[in-house]
């Protein structure tokens, strides 16, 4: 039986993407409890001390330095769990393994766009998908501890909206986007000189059509993807 190639394989791409993640959580979990200089990012010990004031009942602002969303710290209420070990020790890691597998679902959102909507076979939509699926880089931060796996989750699916004309769906997720961080409001401009927003639904909005270095990305499904 002919092997089937690597990128062929969404299964293959998928679970070598979980398990270069899972790999990474426990090598933190190890170099946590033996090193001085810890795996786990100094933002998510902020980020689970809020939690552990909102499991209390109290403001997840009583933790200093906690600058974030409220909704964040109630996501990661389960960190502030406590049992015997290992279970314990493990809660605690809930929301690595939440930013990880956050991670997963935008390398999923990417394959659906490039699919769908810019015609690709799925052995070339999967390589442009490990980009960010298997770079090391990418599994690090979520693994340590850092919440742009979920940013990165919001952000992909605000294109799949736009580009599937979902107007509303498209408005609350970067809306949500926004709330978790500011910076995503840079791509609203982009979206709706894109034409991406119907005039019907939100005005005369093709009459400001402005020049953006990001238009391309909002391009409508229409448009052809890159040469191979």
């Amino acid at each position: 039986m002919a092997s089937i190639p690597f990128f062929s394989s969404p299964s293959r791409v998928f679970t070598a993407a979980l398990v270069l993640r899972l790999v990474l959580l426990l090598y933190g979990l190890y170099q946590d409890a033996h090193s001085a200089m810890k795996y786990t990012d100094i933002d998510y010990y902020v980020f689970t001390d809020a939690a552990r004031f909102v499991s209390r009942g109290q403001s997840p602002y009583d933790r200093a330095t906690y600058r974030y969303t409220p909704l964040l710290a109630w996501l990661l209420v389960p960190t502030a769990w406590t049992g015997p070990w290992p279970l314990g020790g493990l809660w605690f890691s809930f929301g690595k393994a939440l930013f990880a597998l956050a991670d997963i679902v935008a390398g999923w959102l990417i394959v659906r766009v490039l699919r769908e909507h810019r015609g690709m076979d799925v052995t070339r939509a999967l390589k442009y998908a490990s980009i960010w699926l298997l770079n090391p880089m990418v599994a690090t931060i979520s693994t340590r501890g850092s919440s742009e796996g979920l940013l990165g989750v919001m952000v992909i699916a605000l294109l799949w909206a736009v580009l599937q004309r979902r107007v509303g769906l498209a408005g609350c997720l970067l809306g949500l986007g926004v709330h978790f961080k500011i910076y995503p409001f840079i791509y609203g401009p982009a979206i709706i000189c894109s034409g991406g927003v119907p005039c019907a639904e939100c005005g005369n909005v093709h009459d400001l059509r402005v020049p953006l270095p990001t238009t391309h990305l909002f391009a409508p499904s229409d448009a052809s993807g890159p040469s191979a």
